[in-house]
């Protein structure tokens, strides 16, 4: 169920900002750290469809072994996902499936 658009206020004025930078989108959804990575990944896209594997990189970036195996990190990045999606609902953000293997996009309500 998807909430309707509030948007993103500026923190000085209080007005919605048309396009906000990721770290309000961050600050002002209460997004955790992992989510964050995920965002970075996919905002960094800049729309353009971004591969899995590259969001994989993004989460794991601080490990020195890369990570869990590709069948956990697709489980926590699924959780993580699933539940950016839901701090992101109402904000004009959103993060959408390209298609099947193919990767993710960046999503703001207003842009093209």
């Amino acid at each position: 169920m998807t909430q309707e658009v509030q948007g993103i206020p500026c923190p000085c004025c209080q007005q919605v900002v048309g396009i906000p930078s990721m770290d309000m989108v961050i600050e002002h959804c209460g997004i955790s750290e992992l989510q964050a990575r995920i965002l970075g990944a996919v905002w960094r896209g800049k729309g353009r469809t971004v591969a899995t594997q590259r969001i994989f990189d993004a989460m794991y970036a601080d490990d020195p072994d890369g990570g869990p195996s590709h069948v956990e990190m697709y489980k926590v990045f699924k959780e993580a996902l699933f539940r950016l999606r839901q701090n992101l609902d109402g904000s004009g953000v959103g993060i959408i499936n390209v298609g099947y293997r193919r990767g993710y996009r960046l999503v703001i309500e207003g842009t093209k």
